[in-house]
């Protein structure tokens, strides 16, 4: 007696049949979840705080077989600095790829966006991390690090050095930025009429005042006046 198979059952033996037949293989579905997350390009960009980087972040992801898997949802997190990604999730296109644009923080430094695929519970996610180096923005403030009036006598440097601090609109210190320092009033001199400021943004001269007694003026000033403190002024009281 010839076996019966239900209609459904038909189908799928013509199917498998007719693949056989010619010789083709038979491509089944990719099991839940055997997708490969990857990094495009982004990574190791270098920018200025507050400000978008050049490149957008870039991921794709791919079947376990190595096909575009279009459709896919993918998160990026900051995970240790305030900046903004846009979008926070974007949808994989029809070659696998998911990109979003990053905004630095306001903080110096390394600063990290994680992009994880976003799956059910029941699956281990999948992260690539993006790190930026982000530098401190143009000079915003100048601020005093050192008293600005003081005693002193005549002839002779002043007890505590004048020192001043360039920061950026973020508070970040800036480095190698050009202070010029100048006596006003009083007659005396500074070690240099022009220098930079280190690493922490504090840039200092001795200042060795003049032979008159009263009150000596010294400026240090950034730029053309567009800095919020500059020129700062430090003075000395000669009284012998």
């Amino acid at each position: 007696m010839a076996t019966r198979f239900p209609r459904a059952s038909r189908s799928l033996l013509l199917v498998l049949s007719g693949a056989l037949a010619c010789g083709g293989d038979l491509l089944l579905p990719d099991p839940p979840g055997d997708v490969v997350l990857s990094k495009v390009d982004g990574d190791n960009q270098v920018g200025v705080v507050g400000e978008p980087l050049q490149n957008p972040l870039i991921v794709k992801v791919t079947t376990g077989r190595g096909q575009a898997a279009a459709g896919l949802e993918v998160a990026f997190i900051f995970t240790d600095a305030a900046g903004v990604v846009t979008p926070s999730q974007a949808v994989t296109n029809s070659v696998g790829e998911a990109r979003a644009n990053w905004r630095l923080g306001s903080e110096t430094g390394a600063q990290t966006v994680v992009a994880q695929l976003v799956v059910a519970d029941t699956v281990e996610p999948q992260v690539e991390e993006f790190t930026a180096q982000a530098g401190p923005g143009s000079p915003d403030t100048l601020y005093a690090r050192s008293p600005t009036s003081q005693p002193g006598r005549r002839n002779e440097e002043v007890g505590t050095h004048p020192v001043v601090q360039v920061v950026d609109r973020f508070g970040n210190p800036v480095p190698q930025v050009s202070v010029a320092w100048q006596v006003t009033t009083g007659g005396g001199e500074v070690s240099e009429a022009l220098n930079q400021t280190d690493a922490t943004g504090t840039a200092t001269v001795k200042w060795t005042l003049g032979s008159r007694r009263g009150v000596q003026r010294l400026t240090a000033a950034v730029g053309t006046g567009s800095v919020t403190g500059s020129p700062m002024a430090f003075t000395a009281t000669v009284l012998f």
